[in-house]
């Protein structure tokens, strides 16, 4: 089949106005991606589904390790009893009945997705059925904007492990549409309006999970230090993205504030007193030892004011260097920038769970980074996530000695916290998979230079 889904053509980077060969993906071959990718999220609720089965206890649910958010919080945050999320008094989790310890958007999925069912095997199922559109719209969009790179995303082990993890496919949608909208914005259309909206889409995304909303910031920069555009068109685009953002956020929120600004504000603190410990797999915990894995109060207070401190300068240490690299070019890496932004706060955060590799997974596809560098990673992810269920296992049955997989836990851990770092480099150093990202972020996606032909 010849029909193009994703055409991308930019003007050279080399001193002409030439332009390099376009990337093309078949209509096919977006269409097998999309099989695939649904493939991997229902075979991830199969392998949830194990720990839905009768008489599956928490020993039994860690050897199959299936084991999740989707598993654990249908019943202990209630969502079996369909109560409204984030407007009830507090429970004695410190949380509102019905509700997770997730923005306000995420929880609203989930108690939707559990209105039909009572039972933890119906909520899986629905679920997965929610997500497979949500799947579908995220792998055509990074078709459309990256050609074949999408088979990072389709067809790699973050999608069937943590597809149904937990919800975060649905930030993970929203960006991934955000960035496919900045690069592919109808020519002749408002570029203020594309601002709004790919502003709008990170907000979607923060209302979900909150990482979404780092991205405004370089996208926000990236109109500002355009060199071709007057001063108050730049200012017109980024007051654009930030209202985008900031409105849609409000929206998402505001209303659970007016009802019950306590319950509200319970998500916030529930994560905020989280402990710093095994479960959080950051370097935190683990450079910290034996002292991390004590009880006390006062070690952990340090812990997280380190931790806050660090992701805070790392995260101004990567935008100061895009801004700089903007300035110099007169157009701003930004989704380089915003890919090096995540690798910051991940290695820096005081949490690193196992499915943010879904987090990090379409920047592989957006930017032109070596696939030994995705391979690394993902293979450091699947350590982890394998050793870490071991690991749990073999806890629950009484072990004590160091065993393989504490080996394989550590290796993982130290091979994610080790390449991280060097992932944001990489990710700078890079270009986008379509120089669009420096380029059309202004002014629209350029139209493909034509040399003209004599007439016969």
């Amino acid at each position: 089949m010849s029909a193009v889904v994703s055409s991308v053509t930019a003007p050279s980077t080399t001193g002409g106005r030439g332009t390099r060969p376009p990337a093309t993906v078949s209509v096919l071959e977006v269409v097998v991606m999309c099989v695939v990718a649904v493939g991997l999220t229902i075979g991830s609720l199969l392998h949830k589904l194990q720990c839905a089965a009768p008489g599956v206890d928490f020993v039994t649910a860690t050897r199959k390790a299936c084991f999740a958010d989707t598993v654990s919080l249908f019943s202990s945050r209630e969502l079996a009893s369909h109560v409204f999320p984030y407007v009830q008094p507090l429970g004695e989790n410190g949380l509102p009945p019905g509700s997770l310890e997730y923005p306000t958007l995420s929880g609203i999925w989930a108690w939707l997705s559990a209105l039909p069912v009572s039972s933890l095997h119906g909520f899986l199922v629905v679920t997965a059925l929610t997500f497979v559109p949500v799947v579908v719209v995220t792998v055509v969009a990074l078709a459309r904007v990256a050609g074949r790179r999408a088979w990072f995303f389709a067809a790699t082990p973050p999608l069937f492990l943590y597809a149904l993890y937990n919800w975060d496919l649905l930030p993970v949608m929203c960006t991934v549409v955000a960035i496919a909208v900045a690069v592919w914005w109808p020519a002749g259309r408002s570029l203020v309006w594309r601002a709004v909206v790919v502003g709008a889409l990170f907000g979607l995304g923060g209302a979900f999970k909150l990482y979404p909303l780092v991205f405004v910031a370089p996208f926000v920069l990236a109109l500002l230090v355009d060199a071709t555009a007057s001063w108050g068109d730049r200012v017109r685009r980024a007051l654009g993205a930030v209202a985008g953002s900031v409105g849609v956020v409000l929206v998402a929120n505001l209303p659970f504030v007016l009802i019950n600004a306590e319950s509200w504000f319970s998500v916030i603190r529930y994560q905020g007193i989280r402990n710093i410990d095994g479960a959080t797999l950051s370097v935190w915990y683990y450079a910290f030892q034996p002292w991390s894995a004590e009880d006390s109060p006062a070690f952990q207070h340090t812990l997280n004011l380190l931790a806050t401190g660090a992701t805070a300068v790392a995260l101004l240490a990567v935008l100061v260097t895009g801004f700089v690299l903007g300035v110099r070019r007169g157009r701003m890496p930004w989704i380089e920038t915003s890919a090096a932004l995540l690798c910051a706060y991940l290695v820096a955060n005081k949490v690193d769970s196992l499915q943010y590799a879904l987090w990090l997974a379409p920047f592989f596809v957006f930017v032109r980074i070596r696939s030994g560098w995705v391979i690394a990673y993902l293979a450091a992810n699947t350590l982890l996530f394998a050793g870490w269920f071991r690991h749990i296992y073999l806890q629950a049955i009484g072990t004590t000695v160091r065993t393989y997989a504490d080996e394989a836990m550590s290796i993982g851990v130290w091979a994610q916290i080790v390449l991280l770092p060097i992932l944001a480099v990489v990710f700078l150093r890079s270009r986008a998979v379509d120089r669009d990202d420096e380029v059309s972020v202004v002014h629209g996606a350029p139209e493909p230079q034509r040399t003209p032909t004599p007439s016969a």
